[in-house]
């Protein structure tokens, strides 16, 4: 058993977000291997507290976060933007670094002397220099930050969030020991940015078999607001939902998250806002969807209903590092069309939709266990 801190800008509660139940997966399977595991939130995102100390205990730590004033830096991004228009959206890897949760960090390693630190995100790296070498440093990086700016503008979008340079990734990537990525093509991209280790760890997700019951005719759509999932459902609320509901008289599309505030109030949708227990959410949906038309790391949203044994249509960008499950474990739609047609035939023929649903469980399943087994590896 190794005594492990896992420490992140981003609270595990409440799980509004594929990276907060990312984290919480994680800090799950680490419990499960039967590790002693603390967890330290440095509030740069609000949480529940409250919530988190309920499922954490005494194990769970939370420190104030300031961002830092950096004028020089944003002077530097403004004169590189006359040249290069989109350098206003990249940062340097340690811009968004707090040091004055320095202290606190070291004060609860001394305290416990942790045999094995991990942090989330490349730009929080800065943490693992706190620790010496008797201690194993892990960065768990969620996604590609080198130029992720550029997906956002290549599909007439304003960046969001954070965005570095391939340099800057390195920097952060040698602050490690292990370097996990969510995915293996994204494994491959760090391969070629560092000589450390680099390993992909997959999100382990909560598993619930399929019941034997009537679905109804309800779509589900589970997502925050972020302009990726916006610009999807609306395009598909547009394209692809009036086919549907013309072919199946009753069908709904119910929406949960704060995805609900980017669609406007119109026949046949129904919002749900945020929700604190996704089970009976989804166990009245007949099939759950991802349309989302460009993306950035694993889609936590299509796990999570393949855990929860749902039939899923997914668009190829949201089925990125699933792509052994297509055809089995959920369908791939390219097309306004092809989402028609695939949902059209999960809420009209239930014996294709039960063996989607348990194709969806089995693989759900499957990929718990070989990640499992590759948290352990890490720390064996």
């Amino acid at each position: 058993m190794k005594k492990i801190l896992l420490v992140s800008p981003t609270p595990t509660h409440p799980q509004t977000a594929g990276n907060r139940t990312r984290i919480d997966g994680l800090l799950s399977g680490l419990q499960q291997l039967g590790h002693d595991v603390y967890f330290c939130h440095v509030q740069s995102e609000p949480g529940d507290e409250e919530a988190m100390r309920k499922v954490w205990g005494d194990r769970f730590f939370s420190v104030p976060y300031h961002r830092p004033h950096s004028p020089g830096a944003r002077w530097k991004r403004k004169i590189q933007s006359i040249f290069k228009p989109d350098a206003r959206y990249v940062y340097s890897i340690d811009e968004w670094y707090d040091p004055s949760i320095d202290g606190a960090i070291t004060d609860l390693n001394e305290r416990f002397r942790f045999d094995v630190v991990i942090v989330e995100y490349v730009f929080f790296s800065r943490i693992l220099e706190l620790f010496g070498n008797d201690v194993l440093k892990i960065v768990d990086t969620h996604d590609v930050f080198t130029d992720r700016h550029l997906k956002y503008l290549k599909n007439g979008q304003v960046p969001q969030w954070y965005s570095t340079t391939r340099q800057e990734e390195a920097k952060a990537l040698d602050r490690a020991d292990v370097v996990i990525a969510i995915q293996d093509l994204e494994r491959d991209f760090f391969s070629g940015l560092t000589s450390r280790k680099v390993i992909t760890i997959g999100h382990i997700v909560a598993l619930r078999e399929a019941l034997k019951r009537d679905a109804g005719k309800q779509i589900l759509f589970v997502a925050s607001d972020n302009p990726i999932n916006s610009d999807g459902i609306n395009q598909f609320i547009a394209d692809a939902f009036p086919a549907i509901r013309n072919e199946v008289p009753g069908a709904e599309l119910a929406l949960a998250g704060s995805v609900c505030k980017a669609v406007n109030d119109q026949p046949g949708v129904v919002k749900l806002g945020r929700v604190d227990d996704l089970v009976p959410v989804y166990e009245a949906a007949a099939v759950v969807i991802n349309p989302v038309r460009f993306n950035t790391g694993l889609s936590i949203k299509n796990l999570e209903a393949l855990g929860y044994s749902k039939p899923l249509v997914t668009s190829p960008t949201g089925a990125e590092g699933l792509e052994d499950g297509a055809g089995s474990a959920f369908l791939l739609a390219d097309s306004p069309g092809d989402f028609s047609e695939h949902i059209i035939k999960c809420l009209s023929d239930s014996d294709h939709a039960s063996r989607l649903a348990r194709g969806a469980y089995e693989y759900a399943s499957a990929w718990n266990r070989k990640t499992i087994r590759q948290l352990g590896d890490i720390l064996a």
